[in-house]
């Protein structure tokens, strides 16, 4: 269990953010398109209870390790304004289609499924990612190491922003939120 420190910011273009994190040294370890499938559950409204159960799989890959589907439990939000916190617990798969149906056969049932292409680079500390949602926008997160208590992961996520020109208003929601958002004109971000 370990809990996740960081930033989301809607960003009108890559480019720039993705040619500043390679002048100053970031690397680039993966490169590849995510599905990410929330469930909700039968006992419980996860979007009342601010929790999120996800089933994530790579359907390309270009660059990077291969990475296994995993299931992501994350709890809720907690934190100071403009940076996301929340405990997350993400356990890898064998088989994600297999993982999905025994949810179903419990009960858990299917809420949105979101497709983002993604480029991880890794910076001192930080991970940055440049997320592209077909339909709903482009992003970038930047989230602090682990290890780090919440005051060093605010300096080093305001550092590494700073230093890879990311700006704009500080998003919580998740992108299951945002997506769900564009969906229902009243709610945009």
């Amino acid at each position: 269990m370990a809990l996740e420190i960081e930033i989301k910011v809607k960003v009108p273009s890559l480019d720039t953010i993705r040619d500043n994190l390679i002048r100053n040294g970031a690397e680039l370890i993966a490169d590849q398109d995510e599905h990410d499938l929330y469930y909700n559950a039968p006992h419980r409204d996860f979007a009342v209870t601010d929790e999120a159960l996800r089933i994530r799989y790579l359907a390309n890959q270009t660059c990077g390790k291969a990475m296994p589907p995993n299931v992501t439990y994350k709890g809720p939000k907690v934190g100071r304004e403009g940076f996301k916190s929340r405990e997350e617990i993400i356990v890898d798969l064998s088989s994600a289609e297999e993982y999905c149906l025994i949810l179903e056969r419990l009960g858990f049932y299917l809420t949105a499924e979101v497709i983002k292409h993604r480029e991880i680079y890794q910076c001192r500390d930080a991970i940055v990612t440049l997320d592209n949602l077909p339909g709903v926008g482009t992003f970038s997160e930047i989230e602090a190491s682990f290890s780090l208590t919440e005051d060093e992961a605010i300096s080093v996520i305001n550092r590494t922003a700073e230093m890879a020109g990311i700006s704009g208003e500080r998003l919580t929601k998740s992108y299951l939120e945002i997506l769900l958002d564009s969906r229902n004109p009243k709610n945009t971000i």
